[in-house]
């Protein structure tokens, strides 16, 4: 019937204990938010899985509410496609039979959105060996055959709790993205491994519908999206749902990428898609909506990424930089970025340690105590009733060097400018590199305690110290890519502007959107950007970089080596977003 890339076998049951390492599909509010139960769960936010079989447009239906995940039917001239397949034989079998009350006709092609077994379980009730295809990104074969073994049993224990599989029913209030896990011990499981499988992009034609399927690498690395340009309707799998994203799941996972999904969901705005139909939560329509809905989406993950990252490059550790980054009111206000499943806490965290690790770069965490030990010294402290200034001193003088790190960092969060903290913590680091045998760890702890005595320097704030050599040798798409990260937020709140670069010595054209708090950087020809800079790559390189002053880009902008169309003030108010 159709082209065949790759065949690969059935299987037709999984066991409920590897089913957990599969699904990321939940993360159960743990932030301070406040909602409207005192469960700490929206109830409200149930009537977005409430269950319906739902009507998106003619020839497309969604059930929403049979399971965790939705299932999407799509009927063409003589056959019928169905996108996910639930997350059990048992549910499956329930929306079968209510879809075969709209249509007969055959089944012939089954996509899945991603590897997660909400969305494949079910699989075995659509599926006829003899006629029916099932498509994937190949990305999933691998996912599939990797389920995670060496640690099954710590994400077994992990994933009940997250999922809170072993609460009695009643205090089921919902899952965030759905109303249920209606995958237990007690559930069949019926995975059908795909048949047909593609790289990037794939193009089927059945019937009178054109199917055009995707790789759009989000929540994981082998989504995709399914596009119906002649219903103008678009199938997004889990990267996006009316909740904040889940880019990271308690439970454990690996780094899901957030630019990646940023990257992504630009895709699937530029589609301009009038019906946007999730795999959790309710189908978006009118053209207005679902690029709304998205462009807050990508700008609510944008904004986190970007912040976190301004702050990580500012020296703040994962702690720090959770109290300092929160959405701004607009977002935060938004439908689709409540925190009803993904937290922005645990985004923060990943994304820290996604770029750069666990180490937070204070040296009191490079070899911390133990929590036991930290707790029988702190219980000493209480029954003594000592200051923990003397306690710092004494675990100096008895050589319990760690114990001052940690005591010194205590008295420096109520006082960072405590002098006396400054230099128990100093003179610690000092007596601790004495005993590393690692040169990284030496280093750290002696240049730390030089920076914390003001015998050098070393300030993550001051611009990087580059050539203009090393500027020419440096691509200008990877200039472009480092303002986002480097926007201060704050100062560009109520801005809305679109700025667009082209260059005299390159046919190169970048333009970067300011918008509230967000800036998005496009290669794509923009002809209505509200600023056009004109002027050669090294000569933005050295401003990007911090070589030119404000004197010395007035005299470019003086002698047109920089020329501006649209206000060069406005050109300069940009530059201006990018400082502290």
């Amino acid at each position: 019937m159709f082209k065949l890339i790759k065949k690969i076998d059935i299987v037709k049951k999984l066991i409920f204990i590897l089913l957990l390492f599969c699904i990321s599909c939940s993360e159960q509010q743990q932030s301070n938010e406040t909602f409207e139960t005192d469960q700490g769960l929206s109830l409200d936010h149930r009537n977005e899985f409430k269950k319906e079989l739902i009507e998106v447009t003619e020839d497309i239906y969604v059930g929403v509410g049979y399971g965790l995940a939705n299932s999407i039917m799509i009927e063409t001239e003589n056959n019928l496609v169905i996108v996910d397949t639930l997350g059990s034989t048992e549910r499956a079998e329930e929306l079968y039979e209510d879809f075969r009350e709209i249509s007969e006709k055959p089944i012939v092609a089954i996509v899945y959105t991603h590897n997660h077994l909400d969305h494949l379980g079910g699989a075995t009730v659509f599926f006829d060996k003899d006629y029916t295809e099932i498509y994937a990104q190949e990305n999933i074969i691998y996912n599939l055959d990797n389920i995670a073994t060496t640690i099954r049993p710590i994400i077994f224990e992990r994933s009940a709790r997250q999922f809170g599989i072993p609460l009695p029913e009643e205090e089921i209030v919902h899952q965030g993205i759905g109303g249920f896990l209606e995958i237990n011990d007690q559930s069949t499981l019926g995975l059908v491994r795909p048949t047909v499988v593609f790289d990037d992009e794939l193009t089927i034609k059945i019937d009178n519908l054109t199917f055009v399927l995707a790789h759009v690498p989000g929540e994981t690395d082998d989504h995709l999206y399914v596009w119906i340009p002649e219903k103008q309707a678009v199938m997004v799998g889990d990267n996006f749902y009316r909740s904040f994203a889940n880019l990271y799941a308690i439970r454990g996972t690996k780094f899901r990428n957030p630019m990646e999904w940023v990257e992504s969901l630009d895709k699937i705005r530029l589609l301009n898609a009038e019906h946007l139909v999730p795999s959790h939560t309710r189908p978006i329509s009118g053209q207005k909506n679902v690029a709304q809905a998205l462009t807050d989406y990508r700008d609510g993950i944008q904004f986190v990424h970007d912040q976190t990252i301004r702050y990580i490059n500012k020296g703040l550790t994962p702690d720090e930089i959770v109290q300092k980054v929160k959405l701004p009111k607009h977002l935060a206000e938004s439908p689709y970025l409540q925190p009803f499943y993904g937290s922005i806490s645990s985004y923060v965290r990943s994304t820290f340690s996604g770029y750069i690790g666990w180490f937070s770069g204070n040296i009191s965490d490079l070899h911390p105590l133990s929590a036991a030990e930290r707790a029988q010294k702190l219980a000493v402290i209480a029954q003594k009733q000592t200051k923990i200034s003397d306690e710092a001193e004494n675990a100096l003088t008895n050589g319990e060097y760690q114990w001052a790190l940690e005591l010194a960092d205590m008295l420096l969060a109520m006082d960072p400018n405590s002098d006396v903290a400054k230099n128990i913590k100093a003179e610690a680091a000092d007596q601790l590199s004495k005993y590393q045998l690692a040169s990284n760890d030496y280093y750290f702890y002696k240049t730390v305690a030089g920076e914390l005595r003001n015998e050098i320097d070393v300030d993550p704030s001051t611009p990087n110290r580059v050539t203009p050599e090393q500027l020419k040798a440096t691509p200008m798409k990877a200039i472009m890519k480092s303002l986002p990260v480097n926007l201060n937020a704050d100062k560009a709140l109520e801005v809305n502007k679109s700025f667009s670069f082209k260059f005299s010595d390159s046919k190169e054209t970048f333009t970067i959107f300011v918008r509230r708090g967000v800036a998005q950087l496009s290669q794509l020809e923009n002809k209505d950007s509200d600023v056009e800079i004109y002027t050669d790559q090294q000569t933005l390189k050295e401003i990007f970089a911090g070589l030119k002053n404000i004197a010395s880009i007035s005299l470019l902008l003086t002698d047109n080596t920089i020329q501006v169309e649209g206000g060069k003030l406005e050109f300069l108010k940009f530059l201006g977003l990018f400082t502290d």
